[in-house]
């Protein structure tokens, strides 16, 4: 049965819906991630995107990816909250910020992506493929 994921911002403003993609839980390193969120790296979700739903008030940033193809952060206008990256590579899913869930504790990460790229000082935080 399909996992129904929700979740939102820290204020209330925005919220989401969406259905689990049969697809790893990951943290990512990249310096997008690392400067999207003001941490050494991201915790990343992926839901299907034919089924999710966000509210209208959510903002997106868009940015050019290493693939040169468009990626996406979606946040809240108000709080500031990190709450989602797709991307034109990657267009059957979203990923959700871990956080950003209603439940966190679902959140089991399988691996590390762009470990390269992990600060000296989150290196401790890199995840060996399971």
């Amino acid at each position: 049965m399909a996992m129904r994921l929700i979740g939102g911002c820290k204020c209330g403003l925005v919220r989401y819906q969406g259905t689990r993609l049969e697809a790893p839980m990951f943290r990512c390193h990249c310096r997008d991630c690392q400067q999207l969120t003001g941490s050494g790296h991201s915790e990343m979700v992926p839901l299907a995107i034919q089924d999710f739903t966000i509210s209208d008030t959510s903002k997106t940033y868009e940015m050019v990816g290493k693939s040169g193809l468009s990626t996406f952060s979606g946040f809240c206008p108000n709080c500031g909250s990190q709450l989602t990256r797709n991307s034109q590579r990657m267009s059957d899913r979203i990923y959700v910020h871990a956080s950003s869930l209603d439940d966190p504790s679902i959140y089991k990460p399988k691996k590390s992506i762009y470990s390269e790229a992990a600060q000296a000082w989150d290196e401790a935080a890199i995840l060996k493929e399971q």
